[in-house]
Protein backbone atom coordinates (compact mmCIF):
# COMPACT_ATOMS: atom_id res chain seq x y z
CA UNK A 1 0.00 0.00 0.00
CA UNK A 2 1.24 3.53 -0.82
CA UNK A 3 1.78 5.22 2.09
CA UNK A 4 0.86 8.94 1.05
CA UNK A 5 -2.22 7.60 -0.98
CA UNK A 6 -2.65 6.86 -4.38
CA UNK A 7 -5.09 9.87 -5.12
CA UNK A 8 -2.58 12.54 -4.44
CA UNK A 9 0.16 10.90 -6.92
CA UNK A 10 0.60 12.40 -10.15
CA UNK A 11 0.31 11.00 -13.81
CA UNK A 12 4.34 10.43 -13.81
CA UNK A 13 3.89 8.72 -10.27
CA UNK A 14 1.74 7.05 -11.10
CA UNK A 15 3.22 5.64 -14.12
CA UNK A 16 6.45 5.14 -12.27
CA UNK A 17 4.85 3.27 -9.69
CA UNK A 18 2.80 0.08 -11.66
CA UNK A 19 6.47 -0.15 -13.83
CA UNK A 20 8.47 -0.54 -10.22
CA UNK A 21 5.70 -2.81 -8.67
CA UNK A 22 5.00 -0.25 -6.10
CA UNK A 23 1.12 -0.02 -6.87
CA UNK A 24 -1.09 -3.38 -5.59
CA UNK A 25 -4.70 -3.55 -7.22
CA UNK A 26 -6.96 -5.94 -5.92
CA UNK A 27 -9.04 -7.22 -8.78
CA UNK A 28 -12.75 -8.48 -6.97
CA UNK A 29 -13.89 -11.33 -9.48
CA UNK A 30 -12.08 -13.53 -11.62
CA UNK A 31 -14.33 -14.58 -14.49
CA UNK A 32 -14.58 -13.52 -18.03
CA UNK A 33 -13.69 -10.27 -17.20
CA UNK A 34 -12.00 -10.02 -14.02
CA UNK A 35 -9.05 -12.78 -14.25
CA UNK A 36 -8.71 -11.29 -17.75
CA UNK A 37 -8.05 -7.45 -16.33
CA UNK A 38 -6.14 -8.75 -13.16
CA UNK A 39 -3.41 -10.53 -15.46
CA UNK A 40 -2.73 -7.56 -17.85
CA UNK A 41 -2.52 -5.47 -14.66
CA UNK A 42 -0.14 -7.53 -12.90
CA UNK A 43 1.87 -8.06 -16.46
CA UNK A 44 2.07 -3.90 -16.59
CA UNK A 45 3.58 -4.17 -13.25
CA UNK A 46 1.63 -3.93 -10.75
CA UNK A 47 0.71 -6.34 -7.99
CA UNK A 48 -2.51 -7.82 -8.08
CA UNK A 49 -4.50 -9.79 -5.70
CA UNK A 50 -7.22 -11.48 -7.28
CA UNK A 51 -10.60 -12.38 -5.15
CA UNK A 52 -13.18 -14.95 -6.03
CA UNK A 53 -15.82 -16.68 -4.15
CA UNK A 54 -15.01 -19.69 -6.17
CA UNK A 55 -12.17 -21.87 -4.35
CA UNK A 56 -11.62 -23.89 -7.78
CA UNK A 57 -10.51 -21.29 -9.37
CA UNK A 58 -8.60 -19.39 -7.12
CA UNK A 59 -6.47 -22.56 -6.71
CA UNK A 60 -5.91 -22.71 -10.20
CA UNK A 61 -5.00 -19.53 -10.52
CA UNK A 62 -2.31 -19.86 -7.62
CA UNK A 63 -1.36 -22.85 -9.71
CA UNK A 64 -0.79 -20.86 -12.53
CA UNK A 65 -3.71 -22.10 -14.83
CA UNK A 66 -6.54 -20.73 -16.64
CA UNK A 67 -10.02 -21.45 -16.19
CA UNK A 68 -11.24 -19.82 -19.08
CA UNK A 69 -9.44 -22.21 -21.99
CA UNK A 70 -11.28 -20.37 -24.73
CA UNK A 71 -9.47 -16.56 -24.43
CA UNK A 72 -6.37 -16.53 -26.33
CA UNK A 73 -3.22 -15.19 -24.61
CA UNK A 74 -4.73 -15.28 -21.20
CA UNK A 75 -3.13 -18.72 -20.00
CA UNK A 76 0.42 -17.93 -20.94
CA UNK A 77 -0.29 -14.22 -19.00
CA UNK A 78 -1.74 -16.06 -15.75
CA UNK A 79 1.18 -18.67 -16.08
CA UNK A 80 3.97 -16.15 -16.70
CA UNK A 81 2.77 -13.62 -14.08
CA UNK A 82 1.69 -16.00 -10.81
CA UNK A 83 5.51 -17.26 -11.67
CA UNK A 84 6.70 -13.72 -11.38
CA UNK A 85 4.37 -13.16 -8.20
CA UNK A 86 2.60 -10.54 -9.44
CA UNK A 87 -0.24 -11.65 -9.86
CA UNK A 88 -1.78 -14.40 -6.78
CA UNK A 89 -5.35 -15.07 -5.91
CA UNK A 90 -7.45 -15.48 -2.42
CA UNK A 91 -11.00 -16.12 -1.48
CA UNK A 92 -10.56 -12.91 1.29
CA UNK A 93 -11.86 -10.04 -0.24
CA UNK A 94 -11.31 -7.98 2.81
CA UNK A 95 -7.68 -9.23 2.99
CA UNK A 96 -6.88 -8.39 -0.49
CA UNK A 97 -8.60 -4.64 0.11
CA UNK A 98 -6.44 -4.35 2.96
CA UNK A 99 -3.38 -3.94 0.67
CA UNK A 100 -4.94 -2.71 -1.99
CA UNK A 101 -4.14 1.20 -3.43
CA UNK A 102 -7.05 0.14 -6.36
CA UNK A 103 -10.02 -1.96 -5.91
CA UNK A 104 -11.56 -3.32 -9.45
CA UNK A 105 -14.91 -4.63 -8.85
CA UNK A 106 -15.81 -7.44 -11.43
CA UNK A 107 -18.83 -9.31 -10.24
CA UNK A 108 -21.31 -10.25 -12.17
CA UNK A 109 -24.81 -8.87 -12.06
CA UNK A 110 -27.54 -10.93 -13.97
CA UNK A 111 -31.09 -10.36 -14.24
CA UNK A 112 -33.52 -12.05 -12.04
CA UNK A 113 -36.49 -14.13 -13.27
CA UNK A 114 -38.59 -10.98 -13.23
CA UNK A 115 -36.48 -9.21 -15.40
CA UNK A 116 -34.61 -7.13 -12.55
CA UNK A 117 -31.11 -6.48 -12.67
CA UNK A 118 -29.56 -8.39 -9.77
CA UNK A 119 -27.27 -6.50 -8.12
CA UNK A 120 -26.41 -8.94 -4.79
CA UNK A 121 -22.92 -9.58 -6.01
CA UNK A 122 -22.18 -5.87 -6.30
CA UNK A 123 -23.38 -5.30 -2.34
CA UNK A 124 -21.82 -8.15 -1.15
CA UNK A 125 -18.20 -6.88 -3.01
CA UNK A 126 -18.78 -3.27 -1.47
CA UNK A 127 -19.77 -4.49 2.18
CA UNK A 128 -16.31 -6.68 2.00
CA UNK A 129 -14.25 -4.00 0.59
CA UNK A 130 -15.97 -1.32 2.84
CA UNK A 131 -14.65 -3.54 6.04
CA UNK A 132 -10.94 -2.53 5.07
CA UNK A 133 -11.13 0.29 2.53
CA UNK A 134 -8.07 2.70 3.15
CA UNK A 135 -7.77 5.84 2.39
CA UNK A 136 -6.36 7.45 -0.27
CA UNK A 137 -7.06 4.61 -2.42
CA UNK A 138 -9.56 4.21 -5.62
CA UNK A 139 -12.69 1.90 -6.27
CA UNK A 140 -13.16 1.29 -9.63
CA UNK A 141 -16.73 -0.32 -11.27
CA UNK A 142 -16.18 -2.21 -14.49
CA UNK A 143 -19.29 -4.38 -13.60
CA UNK A 144 -22.62 -3.28 -15.80
CA UNK A 145 -25.09 -1.64 -13.98
CA UNK A 146 -27.72 0.80 -14.53
CA UNK A 147 -27.31 4.25 -14.83
CA UNK A 148 -27.39 5.87 -11.39
CA UNK A 149 -26.35 3.08 -9.33
CA UNK A 150 -22.74 3.62 -8.29
CA UNK A 151 -23.77 7.56 -7.49
CA UNK A 152 -27.11 5.74 -5.67
CA UNK A 153 -25.99 2.54 -4.34
CA UNK A 154 -22.65 1.83 -4.22
CA UNK A 155 -21.08 5.10 -3.11
CA UNK A 156 -23.42 5.27 -0.24
CA UNK A 157 -22.80 1.44 0.54
CA UNK A 158 -19.07 2.22 0.53
CA UNK A 159 -19.60 5.49 2.84
CA UNK A 160 -22.05 3.65 5.29
CA UNK A 161 -19.58 0.49 5.90
CA UNK A 162 -16.24 2.01 6.03
CA UNK A 163 -16.91 5.48 7.88
CA UNK A 164 -15.08 7.25 5.51
CA UNK A 165 -16.15 9.66 3.05
CA UNK A 166 -15.97 9.42 -0.88
CA UNK A 167 -14.39 12.61 -2.68
CA UNK A 168 -12.35 13.30 0.75
CA UNK A 169 -10.93 9.94 1.68
CA UNK A 170 -11.06 7.79 -1.59
CA UNK A 171 -12.34 7.86 -4.84
CA UNK A 172 -15.10 6.13 -6.84
CA UNK A 173 -15.34 5.76 -10.87
CA UNK A 174 -16.84 3.50 -13.67
CA UNK A 175 -15.02 1.82 -16.19
CA UNK A 176 -17.66 -0.59 -17.86
CA UNK A 177 -15.82 -3.47 -19.35
CA UNK A 178 -16.44 -3.17 -23.43
CA UNK A 179 -14.42 -6.38 -24.38
CA UNK A 180 -15.74 -9.25 -26.05
CA UNK A 181 -16.36 -12.83 -25.01
CA UNK A 182 -13.15 -14.97 -26.85
CA UNK A 183 -11.20 -11.68 -27.76
CA UNK A 184 -10.97 -10.34 -24.08
CA UNK A 185 -6.87 -10.12 -24.03
CA UNK A 186 -7.22 -8.51 -27.43
CA UNK A 187 -9.59 -5.99 -26.64
CA UNK A 188 -8.34 -5.14 -23.54
CA UNK A 189 -5.83 -3.74 -25.58
CA UNK A 190 -7.02 -2.14 -28.10
CA UNK A 191 -10.68 -0.84 -27.59
CA UNK A 192 -11.37 2.91 -25.62
CA UNK A 193 -11.89 2.86 -22.37
CA UNK A 194 -15.08 4.98 -21.00
CA UNK A 195 -14.32 6.60 -17.82
CA UNK A 196 -16.28 8.18 -15.10
CA UNK A 197 -15.58 10.04 -12.06
CA UNK A 198 -17.63 10.73 -9.16
CA UNK A 199 -15.09 13.69 -8.88
CA UNK A 200 -12.46 14.82 -11.70
CA UNK A 201 -9.47 13.50 -9.34
CA UNK A 202 -11.17 9.90 -9.59
CA UNK A 203 -11.36 10.04 -13.09
CA UNK A 204 -8.11 11.45 -13.90
CA UNK A 205 -6.77 8.71 -11.73
CA UNK A 206 -8.73 6.15 -13.05
CA UNK A 207 -7.33 7.23 -16.45
CA UNK A 208 -3.70 7.10 -15.83
CA UNK A 209 -4.15 3.72 -14.19
CA UNK A 210 -5.69 1.99 -17.55
CA UNK A 211 -3.23 4.12 -19.84
CA UNK A 212 -0.32 3.16 -18.72
CA UNK A 213 -1.11 -0.36 -17.88
CA UNK A 214 -3.15 -1.21 -21.02
CA UNK A 215 -2.33 1.09 -23.47
CA UNK A 216 -5.41 2.34 -24.81
CA UNK A 217 -7.27 5.40 -25.45
CA UNK A 218 -9.34 7.11 -22.73
CA UNK A 219 -12.75 8.87 -22.88
CA UNK A 220 -13.36 10.78 -19.63
CA UNK A 221 -17.16 10.97 -19.35
CA UNK A 222 -18.92 13.58 -16.94
CA UNK A 223 -19.87 10.70 -14.02
CA UNK A 224 -20.27 7.32 -13.38
CA UNK A 225 -24.09 7.65 -14.28
CA UNK A 226 -22.89 8.58 -17.98
CA UNK A 227 -20.22 6.07 -17.79
CA UNK A 228 -22.48 2.90 -17.50
CA UNK A 229 -24.67 4.78 -19.97
CA UNK A 230 -22.34 4.66 -22.53
CA UNK A 231 -22.39 0.96 -22.26
CA UNK A 232 -25.95 0.18 -22.02
CA UNK A 233 -26.09 2.45 -25.31
CA UNK A 234 -23.85 0.59 -27.21
CA UNK A 235 -25.03 -2.72 -26.04
CA UNK A 236 -28.78 -1.59 -26.63
CA UNK A 237 -28.07 -0.09 -30.31
CA UNK A 238 -27.00 -3.80 -31.27
CA UNK A 239 -29.87 -5.57 -29.95
CA UNK A 240 -32.46 -3.15 -31.09
CA UNK A 241 -30.98 -3.31 -34.69
CA UNK A 242 -30.56 -7.41 -34.60
CA UNK A 243 -34.45 -7.49 -33.37
CA UNK A 244 -34.96 -5.54 -36.88
CA UNK A 245 -33.09 -7.64 -38.94
CA UNK A 246 -35.39 -10.64 -37.24
CA UNK A 247 -38.36 -8.03 -37.70
CA UNK A 248 -37.21 -8.15 -41.37
CA UNK A 249 -36.93 -11.68 -41.74
CA UNK A 250 -40.05 -12.71 -40.12
CA UNK A 251 -41.65 -10.74 -42.82
CA UNK A 252 -39.43 -11.25 -45.79
CA UNK A 253 -40.28 -15.29 -45.39
CA UNK A 254 -43.29 -15.17 -45.94
CA UNK A 255 -42.90 -12.51 -48.89
CA UNK A 256 -40.52 -15.05 -50.33
CA UNK A 257 -37.60 -12.59 -50.07
CA UNK A 258 -34.06 -13.55 -49.15
CA UNK A 259 -33.15 -11.12 -46.38
CA UNK A 260 -29.48 -12.23 -46.11
CA UNK A 261 -29.44 -10.39 -49.75
CA UNK A 262 -31.32 -8.05 -49.11
CA UNK A 263 -29.04 -6.86 -46.18
CA UNK A 264 -25.92 -7.33 -47.99
CA UNK A 265 -27.57 -5.20 -50.75
CA UNK A 266 -28.10 -2.23 -48.18
CA UNK A 267 -24.81 -2.84 -47.20
CA UNK A 268 -23.36 -0.96 -50.29
CA UNK A 269 -24.62 2.01 -48.96
CA UNK A 270 -22.15 4.40 -47.10
CA UNK A 271 -24.91 4.96 -44.03
CA UNK A 272 -26.36 1.30 -43.14
CA UNK A 273 -24.74 -0.83 -40.96
CA UNK A 274 -25.37 -4.50 -41.38
CA UNK A 275 -26.96 -6.64 -38.72
CA UNK A 276 -27.90 -10.21 -39.08
CA UNK A 277 -31.24 -12.25 -37.97
CA UNK A 278 -31.00 -15.36 -36.39
CA UNK A 279 -31.82 -17.74 -33.31
CA UNK A 280 -31.75 -14.88 -30.85
CA UNK A 281 -28.77 -13.20 -28.80
CA UNK A 282 -27.06 -15.16 -25.72
CA UNK A 283 -24.50 -14.13 -22.99
CA UNK A 284 -24.53 -11.72 -20.25
CA UNK A 285 -24.38 -8.80 -22.17
CA UNK A 286 -27.20 -8.33 -24.39
CA UNK A 287 -29.76 -10.29 -23.06
CA UNK A 288 -29.86 -8.53 -19.88
CA UNK A 289 -28.59 -4.92 -20.49
CA UNK A 290 -32.22 -4.05 -21.67
CA UNK A 291 -33.70 -4.32 -18.54
CA UNK A 292 -30.50 -2.61 -16.56
CA UNK A 293 -31.90 0.42 -18.38
CA UNK A 294 -35.69 0.21 -18.64
CA UNK A 295 -35.86 -0.47 -14.84
CA UNK A 296 -34.62 2.75 -14.47
CA UNK A 297 -36.61 4.44 -17.34
CA UNK A 298 -39.76 2.87 -14.68
CA UNK A 299 -38.10 4.56 -12.18
CA UNK A 300 -38.68 8.13 -13.79
CA UNK A 301 -41.76 7.26 -15.28
CA UNK A 302 -39.99 6.69 -19.20
CA UNK A 303 -40.40 3.59 -20.48
CA UNK A 304 -38.13 2.93 -23.45
CA UNK A 305 -40.31 1.28 -25.02
CA UNK A 306 -38.67 -0.21 -28.56
CA UNK A 307 -35.67 -1.78 -26.50
CA UNK A 308 -38.44 -3.36 -24.62
CA UNK A 309 -40.03 -4.52 -28.12
CA UNK A 310 -37.20 -5.90 -29.30
CA UNK A 311 -36.26 -7.50 -26.51
CA UNK A 312 -39.51 -9.67 -27.07
CA UNK A 313 -38.77 -10.05 -30.23
CA UNK A 314 -35.27 -11.70 -30.07
CA UNK A 315 -36.57 -13.52 -27.29
CA UNK A 316 -39.02 -15.54 -29.69
CA UNK A 317 -36.64 -16.26 -32.22
CA UNK A 318 -35.89 -20.05 -30.86
CA UNK A 319 -39.29 -20.57 -31.18
CA UNK A 320 -39.14 -19.12 -34.98
CA UNK A 321 -36.27 -22.27 -35.42
CA UNK A 322 -38.86 -24.52 -33.94
CA UNK A 323 -41.32 -23.87 -36.28
CA UNK A 324 -38.79 -24.00 -39.24
CA UNK A 325 -37.51 -27.44 -37.71
CA UNK A 326 -41.46 -28.36 -38.27
CA UNK A 327 -41.80 -26.92 -41.64
CA UNK A 328 -38.70 -28.08 -43.16
CA UNK A 329 -39.54 -32.02 -41.78
CA UNK A 330 -43.47 -31.75 -42.80
CA UNK A 331 -42.05 -31.01 -45.96
CA UNK A 332 -40.11 -34.38 -46.15
CA UNK A 333 -43.17 -36.27 -44.86
CA UNK A 334 -42.19 -36.09 -41.18
CA UNK A 335 -43.02 -34.88 -38.15
CA UNK A 336 -40.84 -33.35 -35.29
CA UNK A 337 -42.43 -36.14 -32.87
CA UNK A 338 -39.95 -39.14 -33.11
CA UNK A 339 -37.50 -37.50 -35.54
CA UNK A 340 -34.27 -37.91 -35.14
CA UNK A 341 -32.64 -34.15 -35.16
CA UNK A 342 -28.88 -32.84 -34.66
CA UNK A 343 -28.68 -29.31 -32.66
CA UNK A 344 -25.04 -27.91 -34.02
CA UNK A 345 -24.28 -25.25 -31.26
CA UNK A 346 -24.68 -24.93 -28.15
CA UNK A 347 -22.69 -21.66 -26.93
CA UNK A 348 -24.46 -18.95 -26.96
CA UNK A 349 -22.20 -16.97 -29.82
CA UNK A 350 -19.30 -18.51 -32.08
CA UNK A 351 -15.37 -19.55 -30.35
CA UNK A 352 -17.00 -19.37 -26.39
CA UNK A 353 -17.19 -22.20 -24.15
CA UNK A 354 -20.41 -20.57 -22.90
CA UNK A 355 -23.86 -21.67 -22.23
CA UNK A 356 -25.00 -18.03 -20.56
CA UNK A 357 -28.81 -17.59 -21.96
CA UNK A 358 -27.91 -19.50 -24.83
CA UNK A 359 -30.75 -19.80 -27.65
CA UNK A 360 -30.20 -23.29 -28.26
CA UNK A 361 -31.37 -23.97 -24.23
CA UNK A 362 -34.88 -23.40 -25.53
CA UNK A 363 -34.58 -24.79 -29.08
CA UNK A 364 -33.46 -27.79 -27.56
CA UNK A 365 -36.54 -28.04 -24.40
CA UNK A 366 -38.91 -26.96 -26.90
CA UNK A 367 -38.03 -30.08 -29.39
CA UNK A 368 -37.93 -32.67 -26.64
CA UNK A 369 -40.83 -31.61 -25.16
CA UNK A 370 -42.51 -32.22 -28.62
CA UNK A 371 -40.98 -36.01 -29.01
CA UNK A 372 -37.94 -35.61 -30.71
CA UNK A 373 -35.03 -37.33 -30.16
CA UNK A 374 -31.93 -35.11 -29.65
CA UNK A 375 -28.54 -35.30 -30.56
CA UNK A 376 -25.83 -32.70 -30.00
CA UNK A 377 -22.55 -31.53 -31.36
CA UNK A 378 -20.64 -28.21 -30.22
CA UNK A 379 -16.70 -28.45 -30.99
CA UNK A 380 -16.12 -26.13 -27.79
CA UNK A 381 -18.16 -28.71 -25.72
CA UNK A 382 -17.17 -32.27 -26.97
CA UNK A 383 -18.46 -35.60 -24.53
CA UNK A 384 -19.85 -32.83 -21.87
CA UNK A 385 -23.29 -33.13 -20.42
CA UNK A 386 -25.46 -29.90 -21.95
CA UNK A 387 -29.38 -29.96 -21.77
CA UNK A 388 -29.57 -33.44 -20.25
CA UNK A 389 -27.55 -34.91 -23.18
CA UNK A 390 -23.97 -36.21 -23.96
CA UNK A 391 -22.66 -33.79 -26.48
CA UNK A 392 -20.92 -36.05 -29.04
CA UNK A 393 -17.00 -36.03 -30.13
CA UNK A 394 -18.02 -35.58 -33.82
CA UNK A 395 -19.91 -33.70 -36.06
CA UNK A 396 -19.86 -36.88 -37.76
CA UNK A 397 -21.41 -38.36 -34.72
CA UNK A 398 -24.31 -36.27 -33.88
CA UNK A 399 -25.59 -35.88 -37.17
CA UNK A 400 -25.23 -40.16 -38.99
CA UNK A 401 -28.99 -41.01 -39.66
CA UNK A 402 -31.13 -38.35 -38.32
CA UNK A 403 -33.78 -36.96 -40.14
CA UNK A 404 -33.06 -32.89 -39.65
CA UNK A 405 -29.66 -31.20 -38.88
CA UNK A 406 -30.34 -27.80 -37.31
CA UNK A 407 -27.01 -25.20 -37.11
CA UNK A 408 -27.79 -22.71 -33.88
CA UNK A 409 -24.42 -21.23 -33.39
CA UNK A 410 -21.97 -20.21 -36.22
CA UNK A 411 -18.90 -22.16 -35.13
CA UNK A 412 -16.23 -21.61 -38.04
CA UNK A 413 -16.15 -25.56 -38.08
CA UNK A 414 -20.04 -25.18 -39.29
CA UNK A 415 -19.19 -22.21 -42.10
CA UNK A 416 -17.28 -24.63 -43.79
CA UNK A 417 -19.75 -27.47 -43.57
CA UNK A 418 -19.73 -29.74 -47.16
CA UNK A 419 -23.35 -30.28 -47.78
CA UNK A 420 -22.49 -33.17 -49.90
CA UNK A 421 -21.33 -35.34 -47.35
CA UNK A 422 -23.42 -33.79 -44.34
CA UNK A 423 -26.34 -34.99 -47.08
CA UNK A 424 -24.54 -38.64 -47.62
CA UNK A 425 -24.49 -39.27 -43.59
CA UNK A 426 -28.34 -38.45 -43.11
CA UNK A 427 -31.39 -40.22 -43.02
CA UNK A 428 -33.30 -40.11 -46.63
CA UNK A 429 -34.94 -37.40 -47.06
CA UNK A 430 -33.40 -35.19 -44.47
CA UNK A 431 -34.00 -31.67 -43.97
CA UNK A 432 -31.29 -29.19 -42.69
CA UNK A 433 -32.54 -26.04 -41.16
CA UNK A 434 -29.90 -23.23 -40.74
CA UNK A 435 -30.81 -19.78 -38.04
CA UNK A 436 -27.05 -18.42 -38.41
CA UNK A 437 -26.90 -18.45 -42.06
CA UNK A 438 -23.70 -20.68 -42.80
CA UNK A 439 -25.15 -22.54 -45.43
CA UNK A 440 -25.96 -21.54 -49.07
CA UNK A 441 -29.64 -22.55 -49.65
CA UNK A 442 -29.08 -23.61 -52.86
CA UNK A 443 -26.49 -26.11 -51.89
CA UNK A 444 -28.17 -27.23 -49.88
CA UNK A 445 -31.01 -27.97 -52.17
CA UNK A 446 -29.38 -29.19 -54.61
CA UNK A 447 -27.72 -32.38 -52.16
CA UNK A 448 -31.42 -33.05 -51.36
CA UNK A 449 -31.85 -31.25 -48.00
CA UNK A 450 -35.80 -29.69 -47.58
CA UNK A 451 -34.07 -26.45 -46.72
CA UNK A 452 -35.65 -23.73 -44.26
CA UNK A 453 -32.93 -20.56 -42.79
CA UNK A 454 -34.02 -17.83 -40.97
CA UNK A 455 -35.24 -15.08 -43.48
CA UNK A 456 -33.79 -16.91 -46.56
CA UNK A 457 -35.59 -18.15 -49.36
Amino acid sequence: MIKMGLMNRSRREIRQLIKNSKITICVVGLGRVGLPTASIFADAGALVLGADINEAIVNQVNGGECPLSDEPKLAKLVRQNVKKGNLKATTNVAKAVAHADVIVVCVPTPVDEHKVPNYSAVKDACKEIAKTLNKGSLVILESTVGPGTVESMVVPLLERQSLLRACRDFGVASCPERADPGRMVENLFSVPRIIGGIDSRSAAVASWLYETAFGVDVVKVSSPKTANAVKLTENLFRDVNIALANEFALLYEKLNIDTVEVIEACATKYNFTPHFPGAGVGGPCLPQNSYYLIVEGIKVGNIPYLVRLAREINDRMPDHVVTLVGEALNEIGKTVKSSKIAVLGVAYKPGVHDLQLTPTRKVVQKLVEMGAKISIYDPMFRNEQVFGTKVADTLEDAVAGVDCVTIVTAHGEFRDLDVRELSRLCSKPAALVDARNTVKPQAAKKNGFAFRGVGRT
